[in-house]
Protein backbone atom coordinates (compact mmCIF):
# COMPACT_ATOMS: atom_id res chain seq x y z
CA UNK A 1 0.00 0.00 0.00
CA UNK A 2 1.19 3.62 -0.67
CA UNK A 3 1.35 6.90 1.35
CA UNK A 4 -2.08 7.63 0.53
CA UNK A 5 -3.87 4.51 1.25
CA UNK A 6 -2.51 4.16 5.16
CA UNK A 7 -3.19 7.95 5.53
CA UNK A 8 -6.96 7.30 4.28
CA UNK A 9 -7.26 4.23 6.55
CA UNK A 10 -5.35 6.51 9.52
CA UNK A 11 -8.03 8.97 8.97
CA UNK A 12 -10.88 6.54 9.01
CA UNK A 13 -9.79 5.12 11.72
CA UNK A 14 -9.44 8.60 13.90
CA UNK A 15 -13.27 9.55 12.38
CA UNK A 16 -14.76 5.82 13.49
CA UNK A 17 -12.66 6.27 16.97
CA UNK A 18 -14.47 10.13 17.19
CA UNK A 19 -18.09 8.73 16.52
CA UNK A 20 -17.74 5.81 18.94
CA UNK A 21 -16.68 8.61 21.75
CA UNK A 22 -19.31 10.77 20.83
CA UNK A 23 -22.08 7.50 21.07
CA UNK A 24 -20.16 6.62 24.43
CA UNK A 25 -21.05 10.00 25.86
CA UNK A 26 -24.45 10.00 24.59
CA UNK A 27 -25.27 7.12 25.71
CA UNK A 28 -27.15 7.26 29.48
CA UNK A 29 -28.96 4.11 29.61
CA UNK A 30 -29.79 0.85 27.20
CA UNK A 31 -32.76 2.32 24.92
CA UNK A 32 -30.11 4.83 23.69
CA UNK A 33 -27.91 1.95 23.36
CA UNK A 34 -30.57 -0.14 21.57
CA UNK A 35 -32.81 1.75 19.74
CA UNK A 36 -30.77 5.37 19.77
CA UNK A 37 -33.44 6.60 22.80
CA UNK A 38 -36.53 6.16 19.90
CA UNK A 39 -35.33 9.06 18.31
CA UNK A 40 -34.04 7.15 15.36
CA UNK A 41 -36.39 8.33 11.73
CA UNK A 42 -38.72 5.52 10.62
CA UNK A 43 -36.19 5.69 7.53
CA UNK A 44 -33.41 5.13 9.03
CA UNK A 45 -35.24 1.97 10.78
CA UNK A 46 -36.30 0.47 7.54
CA UNK A 47 -33.04 0.39 5.91
CA UNK A 48 -30.86 -1.31 9.22
CA UNK A 49 -33.61 -4.05 8.85
CA UNK A 50 -33.19 -3.79 5.28
CA UNK A 51 -29.66 -4.75 6.04
CA UNK A 52 -30.11 -7.38 8.72
CA UNK A 53 -32.97 -8.92 6.78
CA UNK A 54 -31.06 -8.92 3.18
CA UNK A 55 -27.42 -9.29 4.53
CA UNK A 56 -24.22 -9.60 2.48
CA UNK A 57 -24.07 -12.99 2.86
CA UNK A 58 -27.61 -13.81 1.21
CA UNK A 59 -26.87 -11.52 -1.79
CA UNK A 60 -23.10 -12.57 -2.56
CA UNK A 61 -23.95 -15.73 -1.39
CA UNK A 62 -26.91 -16.70 -2.93
CA UNK A 63 -25.94 -14.81 -5.99
CA UNK A 64 -22.90 -16.85 -6.57
CA UNK A 65 -24.11 -20.27 -5.87
CA UNK A 66 -27.23 -19.41 -8.16
CA UNK A 67 -24.64 -18.09 -11.15
CA UNK A 68 -22.06 -21.31 -10.21
CA UNK A 69 -25.39 -23.90 -11.13
CA UNK A 70 -26.34 -21.02 -14.49
CA UNK A 71 -29.38 -19.85 -12.56
CA UNK A 72 -30.00 -15.91 -12.40
CA UNK A 73 -31.16 -14.92 -8.51
CA UNK A 74 -31.10 -11.48 -9.04
CA UNK A 75 -34.74 -11.24 -9.28
CA UNK A 76 -35.11 -13.10 -5.78
CA UNK A 77 -32.92 -10.80 -4.61
CA UNK A 78 -34.49 -7.59 -5.89
CA UNK A 79 -37.89 -9.27 -4.63
CA UNK A 80 -36.82 -9.76 -1.47
CA UNK A 81 -35.31 -6.00 -0.48
CA UNK A 82 -38.91 -4.52 -2.15
CA UNK A 83 -41.54 -6.41 -1.31
CA UNK A 84 -39.95 -8.17 1.73
CA UNK A 85 -38.61 -4.81 3.42
CA UNK A 86 -39.92 -1.69 1.43
CA UNK A 87 -43.18 -2.46 1.20
CA UNK A 88 -43.90 -4.42 4.56
CA UNK A 89 -41.39 -2.12 6.88
CA UNK A 90 -42.89 0.99 5.37
CA UNK A 91 -46.45 0.40 4.85
CA UNK A 92 -47.59 -2.36 6.51
CA UNK A 93 -45.64 -3.33 9.74
CA UNK A 94 -43.14 -0.38 10.30
CA UNK A 95 -45.72 2.01 12.44
CA UNK A 96 -47.63 -0.37 14.28
CA UNK A 97 -44.60 -2.54 15.69
CA UNK A 98 -42.99 0.67 16.30
CA UNK A 99 -45.95 2.23 18.27
CA UNK A 100 -46.44 -1.38 19.91
CA UNK A 101 -43.01 -1.31 20.85
CA UNK A 102 -42.95 2.34 22.53
CA UNK A 103 -46.31 1.33 24.54
CA UNK A 104 -44.89 -1.80 25.77
CA UNK A 105 -41.51 -0.37 26.40
CA UNK A 106 -39.64 -3.21 24.66
CA UNK A 107 -36.08 -3.10 23.00
CA UNK A 108 -35.47 -6.30 21.91
CA UNK A 109 -38.16 -8.32 19.23
CA UNK A 110 -38.07 -11.12 22.29
CA UNK A 111 -38.57 -8.84 24.68
CA UNK A 112 -41.42 -6.81 22.76
CA UNK A 113 -42.78 -11.18 22.36
CA UNK A 114 -42.90 -12.08 25.67
CA UNK A 115 -44.73 -7.95 26.79
CA UNK A 116 -47.10 -8.53 24.16
CA UNK A 117 -48.03 -12.07 25.30
CA UNK A 118 -47.13 -11.49 28.65
CA UNK A 119 -44.70 -14.45 29.11
CA UNK A 120 -41.34 -14.52 30.53
CA UNK A 121 -40.90 -17.91 28.24
CA UNK A 122 -41.53 -16.74 24.83
CA UNK A 123 -39.15 -13.56 25.85
CA UNK A 124 -36.17 -16.16 27.10
CA UNK A 125 -37.17 -18.79 23.99
CA UNK A 126 -36.72 -16.28 21.46
CA UNK A 127 -33.66 -14.67 22.43
CA UNK A 128 -32.35 -18.59 23.04
CA UNK A 129 -33.68 -18.67 18.94
CA UNK A 130 -31.96 -15.74 17.64
CA UNK A 131 -28.62 -16.66 19.29
CA UNK A 132 -28.73 -20.32 17.92
CA UNK A 133 -29.50 -19.64 14.76
CA UNK A 134 -27.35 -16.11 14.79
CA UNK A 135 -24.74 -18.31 15.72
CA UNK A 136 -25.68 -21.16 13.09
CA UNK A 137 -25.30 -18.58 10.36
CA UNK A 138 -22.04 -17.35 11.58
CA UNK A 139 -20.53 -20.72 11.72
CA UNK A 140 -22.12 -21.51 7.67
CA UNK A 141 -20.70 -18.62 6.21
CA UNK A 142 -16.85 -19.20 8.14
CA UNK A 143 -17.38 -22.40 7.07
CA UNK A 144 -18.15 -21.31 3.01
CA UNK A 145 -15.72 -18.57 3.00
CA UNK A 146 -12.96 -21.10 4.21
CA UNK A 147 -14.11 -23.45 1.42
CA UNK A 148 -14.00 -20.87 -0.62
CA UNK A 149 -10.48 -19.30 0.23
CA UNK A 150 -9.10 -23.20 0.30
CA UNK A 151 -10.48 -23.42 -3.40
CA UNK A 152 -8.91 -20.53 -4.91
CA UNK A 153 -5.43 -20.45 -2.86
Amino acid sequence: MGVFENIIIILYLFVLGYLGFVGYKQTKNSADYLIAGGNTHPFVMALSYGATFISTAAIVGFGGVAAWLGNSLLWLTFCNIFIGVFICFLFFLGNPTRKMGIRLNAHTFPELLGRRFNSKFIQIFGGVLIAFFYATVCFCCFNWRDRIHCGIF
